[in-house]
């Protein structure tokens, strides 16, 4: 074996000549799985630490801030939270946001709302 394959990691003491070429040995195959398993384990827990991180942005873009004045609102036969939104924030306004500040100031755990109830509205 000449010095420069071992210095560019060409050949190593664990692998072996066969009629086929050079292969690994069982030394080098097990050292290989477990750098790959380690690389999947961070690359998981990378992925994770990433996630949690979004979420918690996130939960804290929708943290109640100062009271928002409401209005009341009587639903409608055929409204939706979705249209009562849409008649109440400005044009450039994110809908979604809207209905949550509806859901959340009309004390609301779903979207599903009634004829004749009575739901509080962020004044805009």
């Amino acid at each position: 074996m000449l010095d420069i394959e071992r210095l560019f990691g060409m050949v190593c003491e664990h692998t072996f000549v066969t009629g086929r070429g050079l292969h690994p040995g069982p030394i080098r195959r097990k050292t290989q799985q477990m750098a790959h398993r380690q690389l999947s384990v961070r690359l998981a827990v990378l992925a994770v630490a990433i996630s949690v991180v979004f979420l918690l942005i996130g939960e804290a873009a929708d943290a109640e801030g100062p009271p928002v004045p409401t209005v009341e609102y009587v639903v409608e036969p055929g409204d939706t939270l979705w249209a009562i939104a849409a008649k109440v924030a400005a044009p450039t306004e994110d809908l979604r946001r809207v209905v949550r500040e509806i859901q959340r100031a009309s004390g609301l755990e779903s979207a599903t709302i009634y004829p004749g109830q009575v739901l509080e509205v962020p004044k805009r």
